[in-house]
């Protein structure tokens, strides 16, 4: 008897594993019907509120020592000023010595080259030193507009709680056209808040000719500031319900 009654035991308990995994199937596909995948982006627009100025020495001669003190006793003057001015953050940046080469590949002396990195919330300050600094055997090389660490942390924290407002305003919208009710959140995602400086073209460039030529007053340098995108992509899967 009992012989006989294992196999039927057998059958149902395969019969109700099958079952079970069809209801788990079933489950799966409904809720992957279910399951809505979007994404939100929002900016806005920054004002840098910092001016990095890049300045630069360079000499060239036959021999390397007497050229690079004449670029040392340059960039350490134009240092000195720099931390003088209130407001004004300053460093030294880059330098270098590489041979000179003559059109019939034979050497025929050295360049020296250094630079001084100017950094301020003051824009008129800075612009100021900038142009004083380019009468006196320096150049500008290079020059940026950034956003301080607080301004960016302060427009980073309203972007996200705008970014998650649009995601959540979003969902629900699509829930409703697909016929649902409520969404639920299953996984989001923030994505990384882009947004870089913008170049700047100081008015100094054009007098550097005029300024080697003649003495003439120091002109500040022209800084103004433009505006910079920040954007946040906000994304994610939400799980519609009636």
């Amino acid at each position: 008897m009992k012989n006989r009654l294992l196999p039927r035991a057998a059958m149902l308990c395969c019969a109700s594993v099958m079952a079970t995994a069809s209801h788990a199937q079933n489950l799966g596909a409904a809720a992957a019907r279910d399951a809505l995948t979007l994404d939100a982006t929002v900016a806005t627009e920054v004002i840098p509120d910092v001016a990095v100025i890049t300045l630069a020495a360079e000499a060239q001669g036959p021999d390397a020592a007497p050229i690079t003190r004449e670029v040392q006793q340059a960039i350490n003057a134009a240092l000195a000023q720099g931390k003088a001015t209130p407001g004004v953050e300053a460093r030294t940046g880059a330098f270098s010595t590489n041979q000179r080469w003559n059109n019939k590949g034979v050497r025929d002396g050295w360049t020296v080259r250094a630079e001084l990195i100017l950094k301020s919330r003051d824009f008129a300050t800075l612009g100021t030193l900038a142009g004083k600094l380019a009468q006196q055997k320096l150049m500008i090389v290079a020059s940026t507009l950034e956003i301080s660490r607080e301004l960016r942390e302060r427009e980073e924290a309203a972007l996200i709680e705008r970014g998650i407002a649009a995601f959540r305003t979003k969902a629900q919208t699509a829930t409703r056209a697909f016929g649902f009710a409520r969404f639920t959140l299953r996984d989001v995602h923030l994505g990384a808040i882009g947004g870089e400086g913008r170049p700047i073209q100081p008015k100094v460039y054009a007098m550097r000719a005029a300024a080697e030529a003649a003495p003439m007053p120091a002109e500040p340098v022209a800084i103004e500031g433009g505006k910079v995108t920040l954007t946040l992509t906000v994304s994610g899967t939400v799980m519609m319900a009636p």
